[in-house]
């Protein structure tokens, strides 16, 4: 399998990717990565969380010369929450590197924004719209800007910015480097590619290798004049640590946030009727975890990379599988499992057979959590701290016999990941709670010990987070510990564990 470290990046880009812990390239990255740094153009057509900023981020920061002050490369996003996202991730590659990389947005002050370009920018990403007030004005000059990426392209389109980016593209070198990436390309999109960029690449990330297996997914059928009375009893049975609830429109998305206000939930909604410092407000609180429910449209919600969404709700069924694809993409984030449900009405009910069809995946019947589990029968566990479990009790004296023996001892090592110089190789598993939840170290390790049964020589590492926490084990010893705990209570309050990816 590939690593960053193949893929010919420079060593101060790949000793930042060393200490973000980037391991293993997306699909995505590992594409377009190399056709990038070899200088040709490419069309990128994947939804957000498949990776894309470093795709294309990182030959852009690897392009740059230092020692020119002038703008070197450009960004071009449709909003302002992506282009402050994208910024932040260019800077966190661009750690070991003199270069400096400037945000410009609308809803905040231009005169400090002509201040930061006056100062020197060798990367400027930008919305559309403050883009060509920048250019007006002329505080940006785009003449060095020989690599131009223009992101989310379609919503771009959706938003009617197009005119104005051939606009900019024009006002770019005519030998530079392109990058476009946008979920779908419809055929304005295609012209415009077909105008500005030389012999692209297309790379194409189809929506099965998206909707990957960490996204759990089912649906409900139900009357529309019961959706919202559902909707709450859903939420109440699955406690979703954060949840975005997709609408089609902005004014039904006013209207179930009030809905559920008045239900005592804590919910805020996110829709394009809203000013700008309300809608970054919104976001902020989310993003800090202030609030747990976002009601959204889904022109507001691009550009959300939230880590901790637990679930997805369309309560209005998307209008496309891709749309439903890029909906779903916002959970199962950072090694976690997701969870993405779909309310259809029953005119509305062959929308789901549609969608297992385009998307190539199986979307089943909602179950509460005590279902799913009754339905996926796991070995017994232990109920009171005290009292031994029936494996437990299998065990010790197996365990007993086999020191007697003494037989046994170099296979077990070899079996849970021993080298020859007897240096354990562990499995990191992710669990879903963290101090924020009152778990602590000893809580976990007590789960380990008494719940999965594990000699504590087996436990190599508990790591706690603020909203989850990384246990390290056995090799021999990740599938049953998955096995007894996942779905459990610790501390009242239902934990989820599964391996970690990288």
């Amino acid at each position: 399998m590939t690593a960053f470290k193949d893929l010919g990046l420079s060593p101060a880009i790949q000793q930042a990717l060393d200490e973000l812990g980037f391991v293993e390239p997306s699909p995505i990255q590992e594409e377009a990565i190399p056709e990038l740094l070899a200088g040709h153009d490419v069309i990128g057509q994947a939804q957000t969380g498949t990776g894309k900023t470093a795709a294309f981020g990182l030959p852009l920061l690897q392009y740059l010369d230092p020692a020119d002050p002038e703008v070197q490369a450009i960004v071009l996003t449709p909003t302002r929450e992506l282009c402050i996202q994208v910024t932040q991730a260019l800077r966190s590659y661009a750690e070991h590197l003199e270069v400096e990389v400037v945000a410009v947005f609308g809803g905040a002050p231009i005169r400090s924004q002509q201040s930061q370009l006056r100062s020197g920018a060798h990367v400027v990403v930008a919305t559309v719209g403050r883009m060509m007030d920048l250019m007006s004005r002329h505080s940006l000059v785009l003449t060095s800007a020989r690599f131009v990426v223009l992101d989310e392209a379609d919503e771009m389109l959706d938003l009617g910015f197009i005119e104005d980016v051939e606009k900019i593209l024009r006002m770019c070198p005519s030998g530079r480097q392109t990058a476009l990436f946008s979920a779908t390309m419809p055929p304005p999109i295609q012209k415009l590619a077909e105008g500005y960029m030389y012999d692209p690449t297309t790379i194409r990330i189809t929506p099965k290798t998206l909707t990957v297996d960490a996204i759990q997914q089912a649906f409900i059928e139900v009357p529309a004049k019961d959706k919202a009375e559902k909707l709450v009893d859903v939420l109440k049975v699955e406690e979703p640590e954060q949840a975005i609830i997709f609408t089609r429109t902005k004014i039904g998305a006013s209207k179930l946030e009030q809905t559920l206000k008045a239900k005592g939930l804590d919910v805020k909604a996110l829709h394009g009727d809203m000013s700008q410092g309300s809608r970054d407000g919104v976001m902020i609180a989310f993003k800090d975890h202030r609030v747990r429910l976002l009601v959204a449209t889904d022109i507001a919600a691009r550009g959300l990379d939230i880590e901790h969404v637990t679930h997805v709700i369309n309560y209005d069924v998307p209008n496309s599988s891709e749309v439903y694809v890029h909906r779903i993409g916002r959970t199962g984030r950072v090694g976690r499992t997701g969870r993405a449900i779909t309310f259809v009405t029953p005119a509305q009910r062959e929308e789901i057979g549609r969608i297992e069809r385009d998307v190539k995946t199986s979307i089943g019947e909602w179950e509460t959590p005590e279902e799913r589990l009754e339905h996926a029968p796991r070995p017994r566990r232990r109920r009171e701290r005290g009292e031994p479990s029936e494996r437990q009790r299998e065990r010790e004296p197996a365990a007993a016999g086999d020191r007697a023996e003494g037989d046994d001892g170099p296979d077990r090592d070899r079996d849970a990941g021993g080298d020859r110089d007897g240096k354990a190789e562990t499995v990191k598993l992710f669990v879903n709670r963290g101090e924020r939840s009152g778990i602590d170290e000893e809580d976990l390790r007590w789960a380990l010990r008494e719940g999965a049964v594990l000699p504590d020589e087996a436990i190599h590492d508990v790591r706690v987070l603020h909203r989850f926490s990384f246990v390290e084990v056995d090799p021999a010893e990740a599938e049953r510990t998955v096995e007894f705990l996942d779905g459990t209570k610790l501390k009242g309050k239902e934990i989820r564990l599964e391996v970690a990816r990288s």
